[in-house]
C-alpha cells in the first residue's frame, strides 16, 4: 500500500474535480480536506504504478504542486 499527501492552493488549482477524476481513473482512493487557502489530499493506492501514473499526469497539468513520497 502506498500513501501520498499533497496540498493545493486555490490560486493554483481552479478545477479540483479534474484532480478527483484523475484519481478515480487510476483507481486511487483519496480523502480531501478543504481549508481556507486550498485543499489537502491524502491518496492511497495498492499499486505503485497507478500512483506514479497519477503523479506524472498531475505534474504535467499542475507543475507547482509538490507531492510527498
Amino acid at each position: 500500500m502506498h500513501i501520498t499527501i499533497f496540498r493545493t492552493l486555490y490560486k493554483h488549482v481552479i478545477d479540483h474535480d479534474l484532480i478527483e477524476r484523475m484519481l478515480k481513473r487510476n483507481n486511487i482512493a483519496f480523502e480531501r480536506t478543504g481549508y481556507d487557502a486550498g485543499s489537502r489530499y491524502k491518496i492511497i493506492s495498492d499499486t505503485e504504478d497507478s500512483l506514479n501514473s497519477f503523479k506524472k499526469r498531475l505534474r504535467e497539468i499542475y507543475p507547482q504542486i509538490s507531492l510527498s513520497a
